[in-house]
């Protein structure tokens, strides 16, 4: 949560003052903390405006604890232009009040328009935005805060005759019945559109969260009506928390229990929202009997914790709003129950690590004064779990464990950093076994000034026991028969994959259509140390989606493999394409599946995996004895039509080296779409040498310009580079380096060769960047497909004369 400003923090003290007030009102009062008799709900004096929930109860256990006629309240400006001014020494009450001025585009954080701006964007625009929510702190005073009551007497008595309590209502009867109709109305629209209602016979009302249903005696049943109004309305507002529509913490069981903390807070949002829908309906709120003995944690929480005032804000309203829902007759769906079921079922098998912190919690007693010390020596730090009162902020020391002296005992052993929790709440002590590892645990209690140790608590069994499993990447891949498998990466661990049972499948994939990233990140969790479990104790489950069936021999054929994306149009879309250098010689390129093509950026060893994919896709080509051999993941049609689309073929060519294309032109055209024969004449590699000259020679003239650079060709689909830079480029990028069968650099040895796709240009530059080279990228004039439209005589001239273009620098 954001750091709040001072005027924030001074609103959360009055408020919490409020509730500290209204919950010791109630230990005397019969549970009775907030009175109605009728009033009607807050609201702004003259204003339309719509008061939020949370809000709403703030404004009432105001008037209320100040004995004000009606819950009308009015900003300090307001009541000054009519005349009415806030009275002298009138402390107002706070009031939050969001703002929606600015807009955010959801794909670029940077760009914010104003909201003026945003109206006037089409309807399909406005959906690129998100309101930016600012949260300013107003103070609200009551109209008998102001002069009201005596500037116009007759208003003021008319407003308390409208909205004050029954026994100032004009007509007593007509309102008492407006509140049963109220009532009945709300049971009645809840039960359509929000919970099952049913009539209970054991004449204890109770929300059943395991069948979502609510159970609730007649009203006949109650000596008061009233009781009756607020048992329905708190089963209604429990029910809002399933864990299937606000899924609030204190309703949702994890290790077939609900954290008792969790308990104590949903029981406090159930009082707090059900007290605002009983204002809406004029009736007093109170207490149940187990709510009266959770008063003094409520009250401590809410002044220890800072943030524990949003979460009821949050909690309240969200309530309070569903069953506003309800009551205009919208229908409150349910999330997918079997979803739920088996979210349940993957966590029930998962370890438990917090049987130190458990064990921990039972033994501070502020009858003995006795406390817990975790001492960590290594670090010079110490950690005491009090019964209670360990914030430092609020005047709250227990007899006899005084936090100054506790420290002060512990700062003499040695230890610089003293922390203090409580057993419980927000300050509540519960770090993971693993966190004991090397840690000192034992009881202790204070003798005067000095620390008295009681018992020494051996906590190594259970550190021993924790060990649960970080994971740097969970994915779901398909192997090259389309069946999924589930990727695991387990921090400072080689990864692999496992087959999930179906149902662990269905569970993903449905968590993740449902678009909440939270549960979709639950599952993803849980499911990866299920099978990482079972993987260790069943390894043979582990499959690898990165080695292929091909033999040792095989894989040495293949000196070299490209991977690369083709450029796509209107009439032919972009693929993926392998083509591998198989015993120097280049073979047609194949397609690569989306799935592949996914692996590659996921494999440890990237070269290792494109050898073995190439293995996989050309099968038929490196196994001769088996020429009706099918490439994994590429069916026989498909390799057929590849090789039979000349096309595609000649396209193919065009992401190879200047040198090939020039051989197709000396040699015709069903020369270059064969593969070329080991025995071609000294005369053929001559020529081939000779066309490339050029190249070489407008490489080596950059160079001579900029020797401390690395010269990055673009050779079609691919950046090239050559000689010492390609060694450079090979080392630092981990690509492959190769040596060019027919070209020779300067000093007559055969011309070494490293490059990759175009495309991946935004991955590698900064890779060379980083390793402190310059890089200068250049752009060749012609390309081969441009060279076959010129005549021989034409060529020489534009071999002679024009340069290769450096189109940026970078360093």
């Amino acid at each position: 949560m954001e750091e709040k400003n001072q005027q924030e923090k001074m609103a959360i003290v009055r408020q919490v003052e409020l509730f500290e007030n209204a919950f010791n009102k109630a230990k005397e009062n019969g549970g009775i903390w907030l009175e109605n008799d009728g009033r009607k709900a807050p609201r702004l004096y003259l204003k339309p405006l719509q008061i939020s929930a949370f809000n709403a109860i703030i404004l009432g256990m105001h008037s209320d604890q100040n004995g004000y006629k009606t819950n009308q309240y009015t900003l300090f400006s307001e009541a000054k232009k009519r005349g009415e001014s806030v009275q002298t020494k009138e402390k107002g009450v706070p009031f939050l009040w969001y703002n929606w001025n600015e807009y955010v585009n959801k794909h670029n954080p940077e760009e914010k328009i104003s909201r003026s701006d945003y109206q006037a964007l089409p309807a399909d625009k406005q959906e690129d935005y998100k309101g930016i929510r600012h949260r300013e702190v107003r103070s609200l005073f009551n109209i008998e805060q102001t002069t009201l009551p005596m500037v116009d007497k007759t208003t003021f008595d008319t407003v308390v005759k409208e909205t004050g309590p029954l026994k100032d209502r004009t007509d007593v009867e007509s309102a008492s019945n407006e509140i049963r109709q109220g009532v009945e109305n709300l049971l009645e629209q809840s039960r359509k559109n929000l919970v099952d209602i049913r009539t209970d016979t054991t004449g204890v009302a109770h929300y059943d969260s395991k069948k979502d249903i609510v159970f609730l005696p007649p009203a006949s049943s109650y000596e008061y009506y009233e009781d009756y109004a607020r048992d329905a309305v708190s089963m209604l507002i429990s029910a809002t928390g399933h864990h299937q529509r606000l899924a609030r913490e204190g309703m949702i069981v994890k290790n077939d229990k609900i954290s008792e903390d969790a308990v104590k807070q949903e029981r406090l949002v159930v009082e707090v929202a059900s007290a605002v829908k009983l204002q809406e309906l004029g009736i007093s709120a109170k207490l149940s009997p187990d709510s009266m003995k959770m008063t003094d944690y409520w009250i401590r929480e809410l002044k220890e914790d800072p943030h524990l005032p949003d979460i009821l804000e949050r909690d309240v309203n969200n309530a309070i709003d569903m069953v506003h829902k309800a009551e205009r007759g919208e229908k409150v769906e349910l999330n997918n129950r079997v979803l739920q079921n088996q979210i349940a079922d993957i966590k029930h098998i998962l370890p438990k690590h917090y049987y130190v912190a458990d064990e921990i919690k039972t033994l501070p007693n502020i009858d003995t004064k006795e406390f817990v010390v975790i001492k960590e020596p290594e670090q010079k730090m110490a950690d005491v779990v009090l019964p209670s009162g360990a914030s430092l902020g609020v005047e709250n020391e227990i007899p006899g464990m005084n936090k100054g002296r506790i420290e002060h005992a512990l700062q003499k052993e040695g230890y610089e950093t003293v922390t203090f929790y409580n057993v419980d709440g927000s300050m509540g002590y519960r770090p993971d076994d693993s966190f004991f590892d090397g840690k000192e645990v034992s009881v202790n209690r204070m003798n005067k000034w000095n620390l008295e140790t009681l018992t020494l608590l051996d906590v190594s069994d259970a550190v021993k026991r924790s060990g649960a499993i970080d994971f740097e990447k969970i994915l779901m891949l398909r192997n090259d028969e389309g069946k999924w498998a589930l990727y695991l990466k387990p921090e400072n661990e080689k990864s692999f994959s496992v087959y999930p049972e179906k149902a662990d499948l269905n569970l993903f994939f449905t968590t993740v259509k449902q678009g909440d990233e939270e549960t979709s990140e639950k599952v993803r969790q849980d499911m990866a140390q299920k099978y990482y479990m079972a993987a260790q104790n069943s390894p043979d489950i582990k499959v690898d989606l990165f080695k292929s069936d091909a033999t040792a021999e095989e894989l040495a054929r293949i000196d070299r493999v490209n991977i690369f994306k083709t450029k796509g149009n209107e009439s032919t879309p972009s693929v993926i394409l392998c083509m591998p250098t198989v015993n120097g010689e280049k073979l047609t390129a194949r397609e690569v599946s989306p799935q592949q093509w996914q692996r590659m950026w996921l494999a440890e060893d990237m070269q290792d995996y494109k050898k073995h994919l190439a293995a996989s896709l050309f099968a038929d080509v490196l196994r001769k004895d088996r020429t009706d051999a099918v490439a994994v993941g590429t069916d026989k049609s498909e390799q057929e039509a590849q090789s039979k689309n000349p096309n595609q073929q000649t396209e193919v060519y065009e992401e190879q080296t200047e040198e090939k294309s020039r051989q197709s032109e000396s040699h015709g055209p069903s020369e270059s779409k064969g593969n070329k024969s080991k025995d071609e004449s000294p005369k053929t590699e001559t020529k081939v040498t000779a066309e490339l000259s050029p190249m070489l020679k407008q490489f080596y003239e950059l160079k001579s310009k900029h020797p401390d650079a690395i010269l990055l060709f673009r050779c079609g689909d691919f950046y090239e580079t050559y000689s010492n830079d390609a060694e450079k480029a090979a080392k630092i990028l981990g690509i492959t380096l190769s040596k060019s069968n027919h070209t020779k650099d300067a000093e007559g040895k055969p011309l070494m060769i490293a490059g990759f796709p175009h495309h991946a240009l935004d991955v590698y530059l900064p890779k060379l960047i980083r390793a402190g080279e310059r890089i200068a990228i250049c752009d060749q004039l012609e390309t081969p497909r441009q060279e076959k439209d010129v005549t021989e005589k034409q060529k020489n001239e534009s071999d002679n004369q024009e340069e290769s273009k450096v189109s940026r620098m970078h360093r």
